[in-house]
């Protein structure tokens, strides 16, 4: 199918498939399901093999245009049975213009920024959502974070290893020190990064949730890191200082206290955390204005307006509220909507649009 710029409305009744649509060009983006933790539930289970002798496959593929550049992304899911309970297993495979490639590889060949209505998760979540969030936007323009991330997430598994074998009179604490130097060296340049981008975001932010009507409230982005900083400023030697101070603690517990994988990111709404005093409504007007920052900054950084991609945008929302979301995403160079209601959106973007609509899964024009 053709998804020309501009604006594409793709209407259908709840289940039948207006989800997928918008998850398959995460996926392109991504390397991964917004939705699915695991990649065998992107499976339909209708086709999955019955034997050992009988693998099957999907592909997720598209052409993506950023000017005269053209890519062709490609990832492929061999099904292969297996006793577990679901009965079997993926492997993945990703081409770029026919050639092999990583995850790390594809992330950034096509940018893509996603709402749904799990997205209120970034409110009223617990912090792996928000740490999630961002990394997985800052991975999108800054692959040395990316592998930061990767050592960093190694280290501190091997660390942890070594705290439950100190704790159990197998191991000494003198050899903490090289592992704590490696979460120093790689969690300095993630919480610098973070921060960087945490702060960015809150100044882009403030003009996108005035025009999405909160002009009355205020909406601001905090960076809660674990470790004392100055300035927002990190340093190895500040996060090695609180390493050892909390050797302790971390022996007892069996698992590493601080750093960048317990920090959080605090949304507040006129100065109070809104995940305690948010409604609803404010909630996913805060979200959406995020988003739209989240937009602004990969353009900003990337030089490359990103893919809008709207789940269910406009449910649950007033017609004031409706049409000023309207009006500003209909600038975007592409913007794909889902609604279950087509009478949900203003008759004046419906004319423009090129409408589509989904019905068990089949994709037609309208």
């Amino acid at each position: 199918m053709d998804l020309p710029e501009g604006l594409t409305l793709l209407t259908g009744e709840n289940g039948h498939g207006k989800s997928n649509l918008l998850e398959a060009l995460y996926i392109l983006a991504m390397a991964r399901s917004a939705r699915a933790s695991v990649e065998r539930d992107l499976i339909n289970h209708a086709y999955t093999p019955s034997s050992e002798q009988e693998p099957t496959y999907a592909k997720v593929s598209a052409t993506a245009h950023n000017g005269e550049l053209s890519n062709r992304i490609e990832i492929h899911y061999k099904c292969l049975y297996s006793e577990n309970k679901d009965g079997f297993a993926t492997q993945k495979y990703i081409r770029i213009n026919g050639s092999p490639k990583r995850s790390s590889d594809l992330i950034g060949t096509l940018n893509a920024v996603l709402f749904t209505v799990d997205d209120l998760d970034l409110v009223f979540g617990n912090p792996t959502v928000r740490r999630r969030y961002l990394d997985i936007l800052i991975s999108q323009i800054e692959k040395p974070y990316l592998d930061a991330l990767k050592r960093y997430q190694e280290s501190n598994r091997q660390r942890n290893h070594l705290l439950r074998s100190i704790r159990e009179g197998t191991s000494s604490q003198d050899e903490l020190q090289f592992w704590d130097d490696q979460l120093a060296e790689n969690g300095c340049e993630i919480m610098k990064s973070r921060i960087a981008t945490v702060n960015r975001l809150s100044s882009l932010l403030k003009p996108f949730h005035i025009q999405l009507g909160a002009a009355e409230e205020s909406l601001q982005l905090l960076y809660r890191p674990t470790i004392p900083i100055e300035n927002d400023t990190p340093t190895s030697n500040s996060i090695l200082l609180a390493l050892e101070g909390s050797r302790t603690r971390d022996i007892s517990q069996g698992a590493t206290s601080i750093g960048p994988h317990r920090d959080d990111m605090s949304i507040l709404i006129n100065q109070n955390v809104a995940s305690r005093y948010a409604s609803r409504g404010q909630a996913r007007t805060a979200v959406l204005a995020i988003k739209l920052a989240e937009s602004a900054y990969l353009k900003e950084r990337r030089e490359s307006e990103p893919l809008l991609l709207l789940d269910d945008l406009l449910s649950e929302l007033d017609t004031v509220r409706r049409g000023q979301i309207m009006e500003h995403i209909i600038q975007y160079k592409q913007c794909i909507v889902t609604t279950a209601e087509l009478d949900s959106v203003p008759n004046k973007y419906i004319s423009v649009a090129n409408n589509l609509r989904v019905n068990n899964g089949i994709i037609i024009p309208v």
